[in-house]
């Protein structure tokens, strides 16, 4: 009856401030681990948004050269009227921004020309571009 007694009081005290501590840090240290999984997949999605607007622009330019018999002087001319009914890449200004918030670069050489993302570093020239003849195109392409 006596230990009875010492459980039922047990119970009514409640938790310790130790106890309180612990499950506290075991969230946190489940929180953080969560948030770093989670960033790492905004990473991925990320770099393949850029991928796909890569590739689409660099369809866009080429309809471009098509209509206008020589390549656009940027991306911007591809968004912008061009005395066309509807401008060549629909989407406005998010059209012509990767991910980061970076406008992509049209960068000609001779006859060649690619499309670039400044990548996460928001800086062209540096090896987390993302650029038109790096990204692989579609298998149905």
């Amino acid at each position: 009856m006596k230990k009875e007694n010492e459980v039922i009081q047990a119970m009514k005290r409640g938790f310790t401030l130790v106890e309180l501590l612990v499950v506290v840090a075991i969230l946190g240290i489940l929180a953080t681990i969560a948030i770093q999984n989670i960033g790492g997949n905004i990473d991925d999605t990320n770099k393949t948004a850029a991928q796909a607007s890569v590739r689409s622009i660099d369809d866009a330019v080429v309809t471009y050269k098509i209509k206008h018999k020589k390549l656009p002087n940027s991306v911007r001319d591809l968004i912008d009227d061009s005395g066309d009914k509807e401008p060549i890449l629909k989407g406005g200004e998010g059209a012509i921004q990767d991910p980061w918030g970076t406008e992509y670069k049209l960068e000609k050489k001779g006859a060649k020309y690619y499309i670039v993302s400044a990548g996460p570093d928001t800086q062209f020239g540096t090896e987390d571009d993302i650029r038109s003849d790096k990204v692989e195109k579609k298998k149905n392409d």
